[in-house]
């Protein structure tokens, strides 16, 4: 009976990983077309032709910086630099604890206001002060007490005079075109209200005032592991998302936004730090309820190049933080869940952000245990466990290998040959160790989750 019940489970795993492979294969096929579009939209020269030719809609970033004296002044001089000519910028110290507003003082010589600001959404952290610099008059800083990201995105977004506003971390640095692309692509789809950008890793490149020098690869295996994981997650992903009405999360590193959408739903979740997945799926649902025509979609042309942890400690923790939160992200919209009211996105996307890519690490965790307790009963299917890894590692490699090959031939930021190579070599190993460790930090988030927050089901 014993041998029957564990032969049944391994089975149904099986399955499950057949048919999530079966789901992130259709999007890899109707990503192909989609980002090829872009790159022969990018390579005539059309966006930025078509941007710079007209009068520009007004922009503001957005940077909420916490303890970021090392790295907030090239996010903000990568957007000064940017090739596109109608930008403001919000800068909000979290409360750091560091030299942070110190900086900004020193380089942009901040003279203090007293303003009166806007109750668009509601916001918590109590401001200390508003700055504007006399050198850039289009740059504003808010000095307020510490009360998370959210809540200072929240703070900018009532300051914020624009029609549009993109969220850049402290940490972040953008091509020089990024925003004239991710604008441009707003612009040619009717009633969007967001766009998400493309993330590479910074680390590994050289840099200096804002201007990225040589893009290249960490040769650090963790850094490398992570570029070779948000290059499978945001060329080919997000992009497939776009032939199902949009993906359910964007990067909070770089995302435009529709002002007037984002708070008509209230702004950011205050109390989440996946609030860049939240925001997106509130709008989806918000704009569905609404009976508005909307679009979310995401460009590869539009790119961005972030900071990532070095350590496993700071990756666990990281990665901890993104599950719980994006669990809390997914459950406070539940009722889209199978409900044919919210279209594509209720019937196909929400269904596979919640049972595949966040809560599929409890069916592979499950099979990793159900191999250790056959293997120790003397009951271990060679064929099934064969088939088990052939799909875990050999799909993951033929998606990566497939992400690389596309981006090779489009948008490719690594170059050179010994790069493509490293990345060959990562993704053939990833599976080995990496892929385990990163299921391990998962499913302790997703326990840690459940246990203290069952209140979200009620």
């Amino acid at each position: 009976m014993f041998v029957d019940i564990v032969n049944f489970l391994n089975w149904a795993i099986l399955w499950y990983l057949i048919f999530l492979s079966l789901g992130y294969l259709i999007l890899l096929v109707t990503a192909v077309p989609d980002i090829l579009s872009n790159y022969e939209e990018d390579r005539l020269g059309e966006l930025a032709q078509h941007a710079r030719s007209r009068n520009q809609i007004p922009v503001t970033v957005i940077i909420s910086a916490y303890n970021e004296e090392d790295t907030i002044l090239e996010s903000i001089y990568s957007v000064i630099k940017s090739d596109y000519g109608n930008l403001q910028i919000i800068v909000v110290n979290d409360g750091s604890t560091d030299h942070t507003l110190k900086v900004l003082n020193n380089v942009f010589d901040l003279q203090r206001l007293d303003v009166v600001i806007p109750n668009k959404v509601k916001t918590r952290g109590k401001l200390k002060g508003y700055y504007i610099s006399n050198y850039n008059i289009n740059l504003t800083v808010i000095d307020k007490e510490n009360s998370g990201k959210s809540d200072s995105l929240n703070v900018a977004l009532n300051i914020c005079r624009t029609p549009l506003f993109i969220t850049l971390d402290a940490d972040s640095i953008l091509d020089p075109e990024s925003i004239t692309n991710i604008v441009f692509h707003m612009l040619i789809h009717p009633h969007t209200v967001a766009v998400g950008g493309a993330v590479y890793i910074l680390n590994g490149c050289d840099y200096k005032d804002g201007v990225i020098l040589k893009k290249r690869m960490s040769r650090k295996p963790l850094y490398a592991l992570q570029s070779c994981e948000y290059m499978r997650s945001f060329l080919f992903s997000r992009s497939g998302w776009n032939k199902f009405g949009g993906a359910l999360s964007f990067s909070g590193a770089f995302t435009l936004f529709d002002h007037r959408a984002v708070v008509d739903v209230g702004g950011f979740d205050r109390v989440n730090l996946a609030q860049d997945f939240e925001i997106i799926t509130h709008l989806h649902e918000y704009e569905i309820e609404q009976n508005r025509e909307y679009t979310i979609a995401y460009t590869a042309s539009a790119i961005a190049w972030t900071d990532v942890p070095g350590t496993l400690k700071s990756f666990w923790r990281q990665r901890v933080n993104w599950q719980k939160d994006t669990l809390r992200s997914l459950l406070l919209h539940k009722k889209m869940l199978f409900n044919p009211r919210y279209g594509l996105i209720g019937m196909v996307s929400y269904p596979f952000y919640l049972f595949g890519e966040t809560l599929g690490v409890c069916v592979e965790f499950s099979a990793y245990v159900l191999i250790f307790f056959s293997w120790y009963l003397g009951i271990l299917d060679g064929y099934w466990v064969f088939l088990f890894f052939a799909i875990c590692w050999g799909f993951v490699t033929f998606l990566t290998m497939a992400t690389a090959f596309i981006s090779l031939i489009t948008f490719n930021q690594y170059r050179k040959i010994t790069d493509m190579l490293w990345i060959f070599l990562i993704v053939a190993t990833e599976s080995f160790g990496f892929r385990q460790f990163t299921v391990l930090c998962r499913i302790v988030a997703t326990f840690q989750y459940f246990v203290g927050r069952l209140k979200f089901w009620k």
